[in-house]
């Protein structure tokens, strides 16, 4: 199995071996810039939320087959961080549409506001990553993230005016949601069947996810971890997902592509708690995987230096 290889890890290991980051994705070359990159480090406990939210509805008809929604997202911590950068992508009908980032210095409150044009029937899936990065004296960095994420059909039929739900409150739309729901179920079954066949993984030993599964993990730790394992997991995850999945760049060939159409990814955790895997199909086919690392040794006692 490829074991992807990338060069920034390497510059930023010494900081990382310092403040106990504990897992690692592997690629082929540096990151574009460092403005471009989410950094995970140490969770601080002495930082929180009050607020992560996304909310997606529908806000105007275009003409006969095209509507525009408005997605907004935000998020207030319980103090200023140092960066505070919010991250929201849209999945149309199973595959990446759009995302919108966010990020403000010295900030207890984030926000962003965005349109999209859609057409025709679908379902719309919008998942927020909602991060602070905290420094403290001494070069001691830390890190808080939360998730929060809407979900919203829209039907344009021919046969009744253009509306959109979450839930369904009538036959019609109860319909509609089964019918949309299973198209795309059955689109991502047939990809992950895809993947793991180019792959040769054997799913019987890992725990499978999507992506539009983690935020169920915020406040409950991951098959087989601590919390503070899955915050370190989910952290570093979310780090090779950015650079690879959202910026488009393929993770063999570290080519750039427009990643507009990547597949839902597939998270597939080994059972043994030593690696997962992140899979996912381009527009045109290609079939992408990225490889981390999981290191329970996690120095537990790092909290201690900035009390």
């Amino acid at each position: 199995m490829l074991r992807l290889i990338n060069d920034h890890f390497f510059k930023i290991a010494i900081t990382a071996l310092a403040l106990a980051i504990i897992l690692s994705f592997t690629s082929l070359s540096s990151w574009k810039s460092m403005d471009e990159v989410f950094i995970f480090f140490p969770e601080d406990e002495h930082i929180f939320f009050r607020e992560a939210k996304t909310n997606l509805d529908l806000l105007s008809k275009k003409d006969n087959d095209e509507y525009i929604l408005q997605w907004s997202f935000a998020s207030e911590t319980n103090e200023p961080a140092f960066l505070r950068s919010d991250l929201s992508i849209m999945f149309e009908n199973g595959a990446f549409a759009a995302a919108k980032k966010q990020s403000l210095k010295d900030q207890l409150f984030i926000e962003g506001v965005e349109s999209y044009d859609g057409e025709d029937s679908g379902r719309f899936d919008v998942i927020t990553f909602h991060h602070a990065e905290t420094h403290y004296e001494e070069d001691i960095y830390r890190s808080k993230h939360a998730w929060s994420q809407d979900q919203l059909y829209v039907v344009d039929s021919p046969f009744s005016q253009l509306h959109a739900f979450k839930e369904p409150s009538s036959d019609d739309e109860s319909r509609s949601k089964q019918v949309l729901d299973s198209i795309i179920d059955q689109q991502l079954s047939y990809e992950l069947d895809e993947l793991v066949e180019e792959f040769q993984i054997d799913v019987d030993e890992y725990h499978l996810f999507t992506l539009l599964d983690l935020p169920q993990y915020m406040h409950l730790p991951l098959p087989g971890m601590t919390e503070k394992e899955s915050f370190a997991t989910v952290g570093q995850l979310w780090e090779g997902f950015y650079r690879y999945y959202v910026l488009g760049i393929n993770t063999f060939t570290e080519e750039t592509y427009s990643p507009r159409g990547n597949s839902i990814p597939h998270i597939l955790l080994h059972k043994d708690g030593t690696h997962l895997l992140l899979l996912y199909k381009t527009k045109d086919g290609s079939k992408q995987q990225l490889f981390q690392m999981i290191n329970k040794d996690e120095d537990m006692t790092y909290q201690d230096s900035i009390n």
